[in-house]
């Protein structure tokens, strides 16, 4: 299996599912539609199926899946992430939803039952496939489809990218589906990009900002954030103690028949 998940990984994920968009919120619901409707004209059936989601956040796609599929299961290593999950879950009366707590690459798939025992794996924009062995395991648990969204070419937030050229970083899109479809073609699979813009939008108080933005900072691995700098930037941006900031970003989606 791949390394462990760094300890400031953890930490990214458990700070950013206190503010994280939530299925059924608008812009998150639409995102979600417009991303179905691509994954279904790549021949992949929702209706049904069952689904394994690895990474699956808040449910942002796992709850709307679940409306059409038989049954939908939902991994994720942030017990943020996974609480939100279930609140959704609760809030809407999804029946046929659940999520467990677990690191995907520290996950025993035969011992849990999940190797071949979904029709169709799916992840998300999810730091859980890293790697070939991630991508195998993710293949092992499909019966049918494997769905993967990855970031695109492109990430634009100028709140967060001011931050981080203050600390000598680039705000770009990390490896995603480019990088993935590389991984795929090492193990023999071939597959297209399909391409799609998206956006989403993050509010705040001015600590809160520059909480998030320090968060955003110290992921990137060893990086002390300067919180003088932050809040310099973050006042730039506040209106009547308030910031608000958009990440427009494009995201590649990847399908291949399961073998």
């Amino acid at each position: 299996m791949s390394a462990k998940i760094p300890r400031h990984q953890r930490a990214f994920w458990e700070k950013m599912a206190t503010k994280y968009p939530l299925p059924f919120e608008e812009k998150s619901l639409a995102d979600t539609i417009r991303l179905i409707e691509m994954v279904e004209a790549c021949g992949v059936r929702i209706d049904g199926v069952s689904i394994l989601d690895i990474g699956c956040g808040t449910g942002r796609q796992s709850l709307l899946l679940a409306q059409r599929a038989v049954k939908v299961l939902g991994l994720d290593f942030s017990q943020g992430m996974v609480d939100c999950f279930e609140r959704e879950r609760q809030k809407h009366g999804i029946a046929n939803a659940a999520v467990m707590r677990c690191a995907w690459n520290e996950l025993d798939i035969t011992a849990q039952g999940l190797e071949k025992g979904f029709d169709i794996a799916w992840a998300s924009m999810t730091p859980a496939m890293r790697g070939t062995d991630d991508l195998t395991r993710m293949n092992r648990c499909a019966r049918e489809w494997c769905v993967y969204i990855g970031w695109g070419r492109t990430r634009r937030n100028p709140f967060l990218e001011e931050v981080f050229a203050a600390h000598a970083l680039t705000f770009g899109p990390p490896p995603g589906a480019i990088a993935a479809q590389a991984l795929l073609r090492q193990l023999g699979i071939d597959t297209e990009v399909s391409w799609l813009e998206s956006s989403w939008d993050w509010q705040g108080t001015e600590q809160e900002a520059v909480d998030h933005a320090a968060a955003f900072v110290e992921s990137q691995g060893d990086v002390t954030s300067d919180s003088g700098i932050i809040r310099e930037i973050t006042a730039k941006f506040s209106r009547n103690g308030q910031v608000s900031c958009c990440t427009e970003a494009e995201k590649g989606v990847l399908t291949w028949r399961a073998r």
